[in-house]
């Protein structure tokens, strides 16, 4: 009797096993891959990446994109665009490269998880969103107000994500008089949102000494946007999801007083403010509650982060472009027709040229994602 229950218990243990089985884990990369693609972007993102180490690896660095990456394209607009993988490695950075077309040719203005916002340099007040995920898009309905344009400066144009009601958000923000701002919300499937109606809401009413164009804002989050307004004393931001203008001071002391010679960037979820306090000298300053204005220095670059120019005197500093997710790469971009890309390696302060052609005429589009991601 003894016997066969032992034996009834071993072959309940075998079944047990074999309903415990993970046959994904048989199954190679590019098919496992093929099937996570089929799946939601919203659900990817926020809950399926993370049944284990292994999926949450495959679908952040291969479907999401979510870490260090740009996207270069021509100010005239292209059908074909470049995107640049950057990627931390042991011993230091790893770059990949590849093209990706896109059905519609314009300028990319804004990205935002896996979603493109695109202009037409031919089609005044004309934009377009495109999926990178599903490769579908759809054009937007046109703004209840004209600013004319979207192609040149005359207008900030920027996509964000509210992660609580699932909604993006597209801000339109130009000169009047007075400022005036105009939001799209889109719910749902965003390219299919010929229904969706702009929002006017009250503009700031202070631009610094920007007073006639716009620069592309540095997004946080994928939910707050800031903009350089070249004062010495505040920044222009806004909260996409409580749709709220607002001066955002910025940050110096008496030894160091802000001046114009700063440059603004995201790193590790924060905005980030690089501040040339002299000529061998400048601070990283973070920007870690934005609610409060709460800035603090995180680190300082000395001289051997600059990088020479034959057509400048002496070195130039280079703007910064974007961050890695560790915040211990900063890369750069050299401005004027020498143009490059370079890293800059906060722990041993090293600045390393990238082997990645780039030309003086491409400008960088850098991903924002939620802070989920």
């Amino acid at each position: 009797m003894a016997i066969k229950k032992k034996k009834q218990c071993e072959v309940e243990q075998v079944t047990r096993r074999k309903k415990n089985v993970d046959f994904f884990s048989f199954l190679p990369d590019d098919l496992l891959l093929e099937i996570l693609r089929k799946i939601p972007a919203d659900m990817l993102r926020y809950k399926i990446r993370f049944v284990c180490r292994r999926w949450f690896d495959l679908i952040t660095n291969k479907i999401l994109l979510d870490h260090a990456a740009l996207i270069l394209g021509k100010p005239t607009g292209s059908d074909t665009i470049r995107f640049i993988d950057i990627r931390e490695e042991q011993h230091g950075l790893k770059m990949n490269e590849q093209y990706i077309d896109i059905p519609y040719s314009g300028r990319i203005k804004s990205w935002c998880n896996e979603l493109l916002l695109i202009t037409d340099l031919d089609r005044e007040g004309t934009l377009y969103i495109f999926n990178l995920l599903t490769k579908e898009g759809s054009f937007l309905p046109e703004c209840s107000t004209t600013c004319g344009g979207h192609y040149g400066c005359k207008c900030g144009v920027g996509l964000s994500y509210d992660e609580f009601k699932g909604v993006y958000r597209v801000v339109h923000v130009f000169m009047g008089p007075p400022i005036q701002c105009e939001l799209l919300a889109l719910k749902g499937n965003v390219t299919s949102c010929g229904s969706s109606k702009w929002k006017k809401i009250n503009g700031p009413s202070y631009m610094g000494l920007r007073r006639y164009y716009w620069d592309d804002p540095v997004s946080v989050q994928g939910r707050y946007f800031h903009w350089d307004v070249h004062c010495s004393k505040y920044l222009v931001s806004m909260d996409t999801v409580k749709e709220r203008f607002r001066q955002t001071c910025l940050p110096g002391c008496d030894e160091y007083p802000m001046n114009n010679r700063y440059s603004l960037v995201e790193m590790g979820g924060f905005l980030t403010l690089l501040h040339k306090v002299s000529a061998d000298k400048v601070h990283i300053w973070m920007l870690k509650d934005f609610q409060r204005t709460k800035w603090e220095i995180f680190q300082s670059i000395n001289i051997s982060s600059y990088v020479g120019s034959s057509i400048y005197p002496g070195s130039i500093f280079p703007l910064p472009v974007t961050c890695v997710r560790s915040k211990r790469y900063l890369i750069f971009r050299k401005p004027g027709s020498e143009t490059a890309l370079y890293s800059y390696d906060l722990k041993e302060s090293q600045m390393k040229k990238l082997d990645i052609e780039i030309a003086g005429n491409e400008h960088c589009v850098v991903q924002s994602t939620t802070a989920s991601s």
